[in-house]
């Protein structure tokens, strides 16, 4: 398994969304992106590493640069307000972590009590120490924090999917030969972003089960009056950021840790007709799970494709003329992303035989989830 399908793998059921490995922006994106980041409205896909790949935003006007590939026929602009948007900041608080396990965090060359940022103060040489005992940790390392931003009006975005999404996947795979795969286009409707971050996906595969790991500052610029955060061990497995820093040493939050929206798939049968849009509610989490026998992200099961059906579910919304009762579970056996709305909206497609698109939101399967782990520890 890949080091960025192992870390999202175990801190998807977190519940903030899809976790980024590699959570910086691409370098190609024109100078006020790459001082957001990744952004509300945009459409794109996570890389096989772990990365967003931002092709065009919907909120963004046709000839807005960050649309510098163009966009697809048929466009419209979508517009928000002010109170469409839900900014937080700080989320995540300085100095926190997010982690599938439980870890400990040990500042190494000075006293820092545990109420404290282990992460200050920062200077050069200055060592931070993670260890777990589980066999297998994901570790998000936030030593700045992170603030977080939701669309509120997810229904707009939704329909707009929903009447778009033919259109997205021509201009994608036709005009810009991407060749991505149905059901792999993100429309983004959430971020958590931070100033800078450490990850790391690691499975133990020794008899101790003990994983420890050194973050060690490191002095950047020749003025030595900056300092970032790097693993010691400077394997796959973990990385930091931002990298570089900016030549002007300003830093801005534009490093996404994790991102919320749709996935969205299309049918490849010609034989589809066009009809309305229909959600999926009422969901049930025993059905969900009746097929399958274990709760969603179970470590035991092999990979490959699960599906469970049976009742009702609540996991996204599909063109379609009738409602459809589905759910499923997403564990491939290829090196693709890992993303359980994927297998999910496959299943929706392939139960309705008028279903032309099929969206789920992050938030849609993460309730399904938060249900079964509070009826199993109940």
């Amino acid at each position: 398994m890949t080091d960025s399908r192992l870390y999202s793998r175990l801190l998807l059921p977190k519940g903030h969304g899809y976790p980024l490995f590699h959570p910086q922006p691409f370098d190609d994106l024109p100078a006020e992106s790459l001082r957001v980041g990744t952004d509300i409205g945009d459409v794109g896909m996570v890389t096989s590493d772990g990365s967003f790949d931002v092709i065009f935003n919907i909120c963004r006007s046709a000839d807005d640069p960050v649309n510098r590939f163009g966009v697809p026929q048929g466009f419209e602009q979508v517009d928000l307000g002010p109170g469409d948007i839900a900014p937080r900041m700080q989320y995540h608080r300085p100095g926190s972590d997010v982690s599938n396990t439980r870890i400990s965090k040990r500042r190494l060359d000075v006293d820092v009590g545990v109420e404290n940022n282990v992460f200050l103060p920062l200077g050069a040489g200055a060592v931070v120490e993670i260890s777990t005992s589980s066999k297998e940790a994901a570790v998000l390392l936030l030593p700045d924090g992170a603030s977080r931003t939701d669309l509120r009006r997810k229904k707009k975005f939704k329909d707009y999917a929903l009447k778009h999404a033919q259109r997205w996947y021509t201009f994608v795979n036709g005009d810009l030969e991407r060749m991505v795969d149905n059901g792999d286009l993100y429309l983004v409707t959430g971020t958590d972003k931070s100033f800078s971050w450490s990850v790391a996906a690691v499975e133990n595969h020794s008899e101790d089960c003990k994983i420890s790991l050194k973050l060690k500052a490191a002095q950047v610029g020749s003025a030595g009056t900056s300092c970032v955060w790097e693993w010691e061990t400077a394997n796959s497995f973990a990385d930091s950021g931002p990298r570089p820093l900016p030549a002007d040493g300003e830093r801005t939050e534009n490093q996404t840790v994790f991102l919320r929206g749709f996935k969205v798939a299309i049918s490849s049968s010609p034989l589809k007709k066009a009809a309305t849009a229909i959600s999926i509610v009422d969901s049930k989490p025993a059905d969900i799970l009746s097929k399958t026998g274990g709760s969603p992200f179970s470590q035991s099961r092999p990979g490959g494709f699960f599906r469970s059906s049976a009742g009702s579910a609540r996991g996204g919304a599909v063109d379609d003329e009738e409602s459809i009762d589905a759910s499923a579970e997403y564990f491939p056996a290829n090196p693709k992303t890992y993303h359980p709305a994927s297998a999910i909206n496959e299943y929706l497609l392939n139960s309705s035989p008028t279903a032309n698109v099929a969206v789920t939101h992050d938030d849609e399967w993460v309730s399904v989830l938060n249900e079964v782990s509070h009826r199993d520890s109940g």
